[in-house]
């Protein structure tokens, strides 16, 4: 008999480490696309197109201000600034994935994007790192955030 607790317990133990019913884990490839789609978001022009990638009550570090936010009405307002600045031509050229189990995972890397300033288009770009986590409806949102701006360079 406490052999076959012993086994029972183990069991479900394993299915605690298993994704919902009716999700495959996710892989890194596929982790990929959900940072990359939920990326494109951020060049539409529409606050809530941005706003849309992110869970209720996530963490955001925001580079242009100094404290965190769970605030979605703080949040919105930094997505609006954002879309403000008119971004486009994103990509991030050295993403880094890691898998945290079936349902959460980290993108994390630069990204570079061109902004409307005046007349002209510079290019900026900023550090990050996305947690992303499987909503109960199957969704990805990002419930965790921060961006940083680069250290200046140390010209030595």
């Amino acid at each position: 008999m406490r052999v076959f607790v012993l086994c029972l317990g183990i069991l479900a133990i394993a299915a605690c480490k298993q994704a919902p019913a009716g999700h495959a884990a996710v892989t890194k490839a596929e982790a990929a696309t959900i940072a990359e789609q939920a990326e494109a978001n951020f060049t539409t022009g529409k606050v809530d197109d941005v706003m849309r990638q992110y869970a209720e009550g996530a963490v955001l570090f925001d580079a242009g201000h100094p404290t965190l936010s769970t605030d979605r009405k703080v949040q919105t307002g930094w997505a609006r600034d954002f879309v403000s600045m008119k971004p486009a031509d994103y990509h991030v050229p050295d993403r880094q994935i890691q898998l945290l189990g079936p349902d959460a995972f980290i993108s994390s890397g630069t990204e570079v994007f061109t902004i409307e300033s005046g007349t002209t288009r510079p290019t900026l770009s900023a550090r990050f790192t996305d947690v992303f986590q499987r909503q109960p409806d199957g969704s990805w949102k990002i419930v965790h955030e921060h961006v940083s701006l680069p250290p200046a360079s140390q010209g030595n």
